[in-house]
């Protein structure tokens, strides 16, 4: 009897280190909780790269959008405990130089030449969990703040009202911002896989106060995990100054990964 039962403990230790070692060691996990493996890099076209500093901490940025609107992120892992997976991610977002590229007059002018963008930048935190739910799928909920600080008054006339833009500049003119939602995401075979996610964004003291991002796509991963092609959408709804509005957009993106 007692053989039995050092074998039942041992059974149930290794399925519960497996299953911890399946959660926190994934690949293409930007959006939960969990990290990239130390010198892994994933390089994506449309959306942020990330590169494992160490098995728990990553590091993230966009390649194109950089040097005209640079996001940086840290994302530590804090373990695990009864199957959750904890993170925090903290990063810094410098809008100004974009606002200035686009303050023109004629093709891609989307602000008034005839206003001043002053320094200012934002930064963000962020708390997730993820747990996985069922052998083949990881829910994430998060939860964060962001806040603004600016070098110079800036007029609300300089707002950009369009999809994914406006609700990520809306801190600038009504701090601080809110931010929750969740991501679930699985696979159906092994190279093939989903992601549906669901973000919300309040604005504080603002009467355009709400906006919703949803998007879901489909995944084709190759077999050593070096290539993922995402395909789907996002529906984003907003309270833009000019009135509530829906949009639906196409997303693509092709995220190479090198290292494992």
């Amino acid at each position: 009897m007692k053989k039995i039962l050092l074998c039942l403990i041992g059974i149930f230790i290794f399925n519960n280190l497996f299953s911890q070692d399946s959660l926190t060691k994934n690949y293409w996990t930007d959006g939960t909780a969990c990290n990239i493996l130390k010198r892994r890099w994933e390089l994506g076209l449309f959306t942020a790269s990330r590169y494992g500093i160490t098995n728990s901490l990553e590091l993230s940025a966009h390649p194109l959008m950089f040097f005209l609107m640079p996001q940086v992120k840290i994302k530590a892992a804090w373990g695990e405990y009864s199957g959750f997976v904890l993170a925090t991610e903290h990063g810094i977002f410098y809008p100004t130089q974009f606002m200035r590229l686009v303050a023109k007059k004629g093709t891609g002018g989307l602000i008034s030449p005839e206003f001043t963008i002053p320094q200012m930048f934002a930064v963000s935190n962020r708390f997730l969990v993820s747990y996985r739910p069922f052998k083949k799928a990881i829910l994430t909920a998060h939860a964060g703040i962001t806040f603004a600080v600016k070098f110079g008054p800036l007029d609300k006339r300089t707002t950009i009202d369009l999809p994914i833009i406006y609700p990520r500049l809306a801190v600038f003119y009504n701090e601080p911002e809110f931010d929750v939602g969740i991501d679930f995401r699985g696979h159906f075979i092994p190279r093939l896989g989903w992601l549906f996610n669901v973000e919300n964004f309040m604005i504080c003291c603002k009467e355009e106060n709400y906006f919703l991002e949803n998007k879901g796509v489909l995944a084709y991963t190759s077999k050593k995990e070096t290539l993922r092609i995402e395909a789907g959408y996002k529906l984003c709804f907003g309270r833009y100054p000019y009135g509530s509005q829906w949009h639906l957009l196409p997303v693509i993106d092709v995220i190479f990964g090198i290292g494992r």
